[in-house]
């Protein structure tokens, strides 16, 4: 088991070098990639949200079952598609700062910029989707997606922050455990499995939720939908995904890795061998 979690670790430190060097040789392409994983997300929330929708206008008790059930399809659309996504790489980047394979300072500078791509690819997204007319026609008193905005847009500061550690705690082994299998089918089973455990639980997710509330904002929408509320949650929730990803799962399996050094050996009280003095038998 420790094996496999440093070969996991090594493997972990290997992307996010590449992130890096990524960022520092073409930060256009890395911007593009960060963009696409907003895009996915983006793709995602439709998808939960439209099939739900029926189920929450009935009051069906499964209307939430429905609505997480397929959110992991981002994940692994994410992680095959080759995109980055800002909350992932909170671990990626902890774990080789740690292991001083790369600075805090390339930490900060990565993590900036896959948030920004993936706003950005958001942004974009909910344009498109805004061109379409799906979301236009909705009665905002009856969409499940303006409700789920609306509730998530007026938790307390401090509940956000803690939903959100425990988000990313989730999502990132989501990450970190499917680099221990090797049959793609179990890794996206694992994947699945495990962000519909994050998103059923009603933990907080900040790209996620940029993406929720940018299609809510420029959908027809209730006054406890705002900008205001937008910024409340993103907030806490953005640091929260920090920590829940760079230390309950980067720093902790660090931690639980570290190689010991190695301890004198202690020969006290054995008796030297005939012709060799006591001094030279304890060195």
């Amino acid at each position: 088991m420790i094996k496999l979690e440093e070969n996991t670790i090594n493997q972990t430190v290997q992307k996010a070098l590449g992130k890096k060097e990524m960022v520092e040789a073409n930060p256009g392409h890395y911007l593009i990639r960060a963009a696409l994983a907003g895009i996915y997300i983006g793709f995602a929330i439709i998808l939960s949200f439209k099939l739900a929708q029926p189920f929450y206008e009935q009051h069906a008790v499964s209307t939430y079952l429905l609505n997480a059930l397929f959110f992991g399809v981002a994940f692994c659309l994410i992680i095959y598609g080759g995109s980055e996504l800002f909350t992932s790489n909170t671990m990626y980047l902890t774990v080789s700062s740690l292991r001083k394979e790369t600075t805090w300072l390339d930490t900060v500078k990565v993590w900036s910029y896959c948030y920004a791509g993936n706003v950005v690819g958001i942004l974009f997204f909910t344009g498109i989707i805004y061109l379409t007319g799906l979301l236009q026609a909705i009665i905002p008193e009856e969409s499940f997606l303006i409700a789920a905005a609306e509730k998530k847009m007026n938790v307390p500061t401090s509940q956000l922050f803690f939903r959100a550690i425990l988000a990313n705690w989730l999502v990132c082994l989501a990450v970190w455990i499917p680099m221990q299998v090797k049959e793609d089918i179990s890794k996206i089973m694992l994947m699945m499995l495990l962000v519909f455990t994050f998103f059923i639980s009603g933990y907080e997710h900040s790209i996620a939720n940029v993406a929720l509330f940018s299609l809510a904002l420029s959908s027809p929408h209730t006054a406890l939908v705002s900008l205001e509320g937008f910024m409340h949650n993103i907030i806490p929730v953005t640091l929260g995904n920090i920590i829940g990803g760079g230390f309950f799962v980067g720093a902790v399996y660090v931690y639980l890795n570290q190689k010991k050094q190695a301890s004198p050996v202690s020969v006290k009280g054995l008796k030297p061998l005939k012709g060799q003095s006591s001094k030279t038998s304890q060195i």
